[in-house]
C-alpha cells in the first residue's frame, strides 16, 4: 500500500506526461517537472520509487535514449490517470 505523499508524486507524474500529449521526456527533465510541482520536494529517493512502481504496474512506456530513458504513460497509464481524474 502507498502512502499518500507516494501516491502525491505518483500522481504528479502522470499529470506531467499527460500535458505532453505522447511526447517522450527524458527522465532529468521529469523529476525536474514533478520536483517544481510539489512542496516539499520529493527527495531523489521518492522520485526513483515512484517511477520505478509506474513502471512495474506497467503505466510508462520507457525507452533508451543516448542520454538515459525517457517516458510517456502507456495505455494502462492514461487509464490510471483517468481514474484519478487528472
Amino acid at each position: 500500500m502507498r502512502t499518500e505523499r507516494q501516491h502525491e508524486i505518483d500522481r504528479a507524474l502522470a499529470r506531467t506526461l499527460l500535458h505532453l500529449g505522447g511526447y517522450l521526456l527524458p527522465e532529468r527533465a521529469l523529476r525536474d517537472k514533478i520536483e517544481m510541482s510539489i512542496h516539499p520536494q520529493p527527495t531523489p529517493g521518492e522520485m526513483e520509487g515512484a517511477i520505478r512502481n509506474a513502471d512495474a504496474e506497467g503505466r510508462l512506456t520507457k525507452v533508451p535514449g543516448d542520454t538515459g530513458f525517457k517516458y510517456t504513460l502507456s495505455d494502462k497509464g492514461r487509464a490510471w490517470a483517468d481514474q484519478q481524474h487528472l
